[in-house]
């Protein structure tokens, strides 16, 4: 069979393209090729081997330039003294005299002490401290109540309706004497600021963290001299508390984290050592609140979740020993406050997240089985919050008032809950008792609950919500302070009657107070200045 047609055509390309080949010389060139690239098996290129030299190179014996460092005490030599150790020297000196000055500072006073040793006297040395004090002495003396127990005993509760409230709070101005800068009444963060309470004249007092106390009276204000603040130190550490019994004007009491209460007699000129609390180990037992039931009789609180009472009357050193003390919590209690309707019952707040209700007539053994010998008073009812509880505060219309960090605000209305019964507890059981509180009836449900950011940190002191404590319209609100640097009033239903502020509010007013009679409010911050609306 001939070829086909296509088999001729493709025979004649073969040879075609082999003369072009022979012509172009591409053969020879293909084998140069395949001998420069070397053999290949299996279409792998092998590669080729290598000869290696060995290096006839000595290795070169590292030696230090200059000796190593030797540690001269290992080798036996002393040191020389140097213009460099005789600095170091000097300046470990100052740092452990620093340290010693410090530790002192915080160190617990003790006996009684004469203002003139412990009035600030910076800026206010010889005459400037005689004239400070011979003032202060005037000012004692001027002390007046006013009509203070007249306006209590015509309270008629709810005779302001919410609008008129409003009104007048929005019509109140921040005190324009002085720029709030300028009025610096502790030298470090304020932990608590209050009015005096008398209705004559504008009287402001306030406590810091390292235990300096501030009286600041507005009327004596001069434009050559400023604010007329006095500062004295004679506590050591943070002062939460400051009480002025309107039984005794001329007296401010004071309590510390360096577990001393003491006494200043502003007409007489001197501070006077009521308690001085250590814990079972001898150590300083930090006292968190304190409150007076009447003009003698004094509760407080401790940091350690302790409780005791005592009377101005007794003679003898009060401590630790000549005390009752109650276990309540088994950790800090932030604060508390008294039944004003019946001074054996008290509300507490906690770091251990509850807020608690006890009624002090009724004594058992402690349910902490780590407390030995402890004993608590019964308690009636407890509400368990998610984070810790700062405040519990009591009005006379039997609310308790509470805030805690998990950024709410409750209010408890117990009205005609309370009673004379010493083993009453408010209602069944709510919810179950968390671990390790088995023992206390998680019974409360709080009436209002409002939300507000009450997470202050490190370097704003705690937002606590306070009473006002004898209001002439009649009406029961409560102050806190604003993170965003405003003032915030509630009334004891939730509803809010004001949020007061100002451009020149640069800072938190995060302790808060009411005058106890007069729509008046005044708030400290970090670095010791205050707001005042009036």
């Amino acid at each position: 069979m001939g070829l086909s047609e296509f088999e001729k055509r493709r025979q004649q390309n073969i040879q075609r393209n082999q003369e072009l080949f022979k012509k172009l010389n591409l053969d020879t060139l293909s084998s140069d090729f395949h001998r420069s690239i070397g053999e290949t098996k299996n279409g792998v290129e092998k590669p080729k081997k290598r000869k290696t030299r060995k290096s006839t190179r000595k290795k070169k014996e590292l030696r230090p330039e200059h000796p190593l460092r030797r540690s001269a005490r290992l080798a036996g030599i002393k040191a020389e003294s140097t213009d460099d150790n005789k600095l170091q020297e000097q300046l470990e000196k100052q740092r452990k005299e620093k340290e010693e000055e410090e530790r002192l500072k915080s160190i617990r006073l003790s006996g009684d002490l004469m203002l003139t040793d412990v009035l600030n006297s910076k800026g206010k040395a010889g005459e400037d401290a005689k004239e400070t004090l011979d003032r202060l002495s005037r000012l004692g003396k001027s002390f007046s109540m006013g009509d203070f127990f007249e306006a209590v005993k015509s309270r008629k509760q709810g005779s302001k309706q919410v609008k008129q409230l409003r009104e007048e709070f929005d019509s109140m101005k921040l005190y324009e004497r002085f720029h709030p800068n300028d009025i610096k009444l502790t030298s470090q963060r304020m932990t608590y600021v209050m009015f005096h309470p008398t209705v004559d004249r504008k009287i402001v007092m306030g406590g810091d963290t390292n235990g300096l106390m501030g009286i600041w009276s507005l009327e004596d204000d001069t434009e050559e001299d400023g604010p007329a603040i006095t500062q004295f130190k004679f506590h050591g550490k943070n002062i939460p508390k400051l009480i002025v019994r309107p039984e005794m004007p001329g007296e401010v009491v004071s309590c510390s984290y360096d577990g001393s209460i003491r006494v200043l007699d502003i007409e007489k000129k001197i501070s006077q050592s009521v308690v001085e609390f250590d814990d079972q180990w001898g150590d300083a037992s930090g006292i968190s609140d304190t409150n007076f039931i009447d003009k003698n009789v004094c509760y407080f609180t401790t940091l350690g979740g302790e409780f005791a009472q005592f009377d101005l009357r007794e003679k003898s050193k009060i401590d630790r020993n000549a005390l009752n003390v109650l276990r309540l919590h088994d950790k800090k209690i932030g604060g508390f406050a008294v039944n004003p309707s019946f001074n054996q019952q008290i509300a507490t707040a906690s770091l251990d997240r509850t807020m608690r209700i006890w009624d002090l007539r009724t004594v058992k053994e402690s349910q902490w089985s780590e407390f030995e010998n402890a004993k608590s008073p019964h308690c009636m009812g407890a509400y368990h919050s998610r984070l810790s509880v700062s405040i519990a505060d009591w009005n006379l219309s039997n609310d308790v008032v509470c805030n805690s960090y998990d950024n709410t605000i409750r209010i408890f209305q117990l009205g005609n809950q309370i009673t004379d019964d010493p083993g009453y507890i408010f209602k069944p059981k709510l919810e179950d008792s968390p671990e390790g509180l088995e023992s206390i009836p998680i019974n409360l449900k709080p009436t209002n609950t409002l939300k507000h950011n009450c997470q202050t940190g490190r370097w704003v002191s705690i937002l606590k919500a306070r009473w006002q404590q004898n209001s002439r319209d009649g009406v029961e609100k409560f102050v806190i302070g604003n993170m965003n640097r405003f003032f915030d009033v509630f009334d004891r239903d939730g509803t809010q009657l004001a949020h007061l502020g100002d451009d020149y509010m640069t800072s938190v007013p995060a302790v808060a107070s009411f005058h106890r009679t007069e729509n008046w409010i005044v708030g400290g911050n970090a670095s010791g200045k205050v707001f005042l609306f009036s």
